[in-house]
């Protein structure tokens, strides 16, 4: 009986941790068009930005979470608020590494991404690479109501990975 209780305890208060390791890009989805203040209780270990990036659509990244685990990486999150609702959320990988083996190790990185996507999106609408036969580039796919996009970029020795969600924009094609 000491042990189940001891266990069950253990549970309880590993239960508030263990969100944080299954948060997916999916659930994220759900967040988009709330106000900062119903995103509060969510996000505790988010920071005001001391200056803020404004996107091209006007969106202004306005709060950042230093460091989040989703989809099994760590990625820096920033939150784009626009009308006072949030319009983007962008990830980019946390320590992706420099140096001669940067670009194998990101790579490694990005396949396994990619797989978790896949799995959790489906297979992607698009993807571009720079090289025939090479990991995509970038890659895009349509959930939730939601575009994801995840960007690969810079230089060999010193590569970076990028996650976007937005709310899915229709556009009339007499509009285009």
């Amino acid at each position: 009986m000491l042990r189940f209780s001891c266990l069950w305890l253990l549970a309880t208060a590993l239960w508030p941790v263990s969100s944080a390791w299954s948060q997916t890009v999916l659930e994220h989805a759900a967040w988009l068009g709330m106000s900062r203040d119903q995103l509060a209780p969510l996000l505790v270990d988010a920071n005001a930005v001391r200056s803020p990036r404004r996107l091209s659509s006007g969106a202004l990244g306005t709060l950042r979470v230093p460091d989040v685990l989703c989809e099994g990486q760590h990625f820096e999150q920033t939150l784009f608020f626009a009308q006072q609702k949030l319009a983007q959320i962008e990830w980019v990988l946390l320590n992706p590494g420099a140096g001669p083996d940067a670009e194998t190790a990101m790579l490694q990185t990005q396949q396994a991404l990619l797989q978790s996507l896949r799995e959790k999106l489906g297979p992607e609408l698009a993807g571009f690479a720079v090289a025939p036969g090479s990991v995509a580039d970038s890659a895009s796919w349509v959930s939730a109501g939601a575009d994801v996009m995840l960007f690969r970029s810079g230089k060999a020795n010193h590569p970076s990975l990028r996650m976007v969600m937005k709310p899915r924009q229709l556009v009339d094609a007499s509009e285009l």
